[in-house]
């Protein structure tokens, strides 16, 4: 989420001037296949706070004194049209949200069906709005508003009678392409202060745009062709990830350059854990990955 990567290399773009970059992310999925994802989408973090009272009050007020957590809850209530689903009601926020075209979803289904694995690492009790087989990924497609975390009030043992006077929650708004983090934010608060929640205070934490690459690109299909020949088993493209990367800040600024991957990462490596790992038959085989990519390169420039 850095504000000034995009910055730099707008800046140094004569030098950094090139026809494709090779970025680290990447990997193979729980068979052992390799694959490589085309597009990420963006991210708009945000805190919203809420403050009814000077200090916190005994709960024996609450008659009378206004709860900064029920004020909270209140505002967040509006952002989405129900809690299981993914409907967001800021006025204007799809407008700009570009669905997938048909190589996409041409894509998708020649995938892998995603549900099962992620019914085995995450147990779900439902998916979201229901979905299931392969419109989980084509929902990556879809722009979504979580809520990361909510703070307010006594969360110590046992239980204390108070009224909390401050309240706060950590949002993330997943972005899709062509939308943009500063288009929303204005939104996002627009649309508090229309629903009467002018006084939660909406602070702007970070962003990245989301980024896309084609699948007919040729270094796309060198990158593909190398990974086969090292991993000895299918590619599999994805349309679209579920997550964020600064790769927007080189692919726009650089005229739209395609971005491929060759990276360490597998589908059990515990990503963000505190036992994240990477294992070395899979830095190896990205070292050979990367050096195939490299040394087919000159020849598809000279083509």
């Amino acid at each position: 989420g850095s504000p000034h990567i995009a910055q730099f290399v707008r800046a140094h773009a004569g030098e950094l001037a090139c026809h494709g970059a090779l970025w680290e992310e990447g990997g193979t999925d729980a068979q052992g296949r390799p694959g490589m994802v085309l597009g990420r989408r963006g991210i708009l973090s945000v805190e919203l706070a809420a403050q009814t009272l000077a200090r916190d009050a005994h709960s024996g007020a609450a008659h009378a004194l206004p709860n900064a957590a029920w004020r909270l809850l209140a505002a967040l209530n509006t952002l989405k049209e129900s809690p299981e689903g993914d409907g967001i009601r800021i006025p204007g926020f799809y407008d700009r949200a570009k669905p997938p075209d048909a190589e996409d979803l041409a894509i998708i289904a020649a995938m892998n069906d995603p549900e099962p694995t992620l019914r085995e690492q995450f147990a779900p009790r439902a998916f979201v709005a229901g979905r299931t087989g392969r419109d989980l990924e084509a929902a990556l497609f879809n722009p979504t508003a979580n809520i990361a975390g909510l703070t307010s009030g006594y969360q110590g043992p046992g239980f204390k009678t108070i009224i909390p006077a401050q309240a706060s929650a950590k949002l993330d708004f997943r972005l899709v392409p062509d939308q943009d983090p500063e288009d929303i934010f204005a939104k996002l608060q627009a649309h508090l202060a229309a629903e009467g929640f002018e006084d939660v205070r909406v602070t702007w934490l970070g962003a990245m745009w989301p980024y896309k690459a084609s699948a007919n690109h040729p270094l796309v299909a060198l990158t593909r062709r190398a990974a086969e020949a090292v991993y000895q088993k299918s590619y599999e493209l994805r349309p679209m990830a579920g997550g964020s990367s600064p790769v927007y800040a080189f692919a726009g600024p650089l005229g739209g350059i395609p971005v491929v991957s060759a990276g360490v990462g597998n589908d059990r490596n515990r990503t963000h854990a505190p036992d994240e790992h990477v294992r070395l038959v899979d830095l190896l085989n990205a070292g050979r990955h990367i050096g195939r990519i490299l040394g087919g390169f000159g020849a598809l420039e000279a083509a």
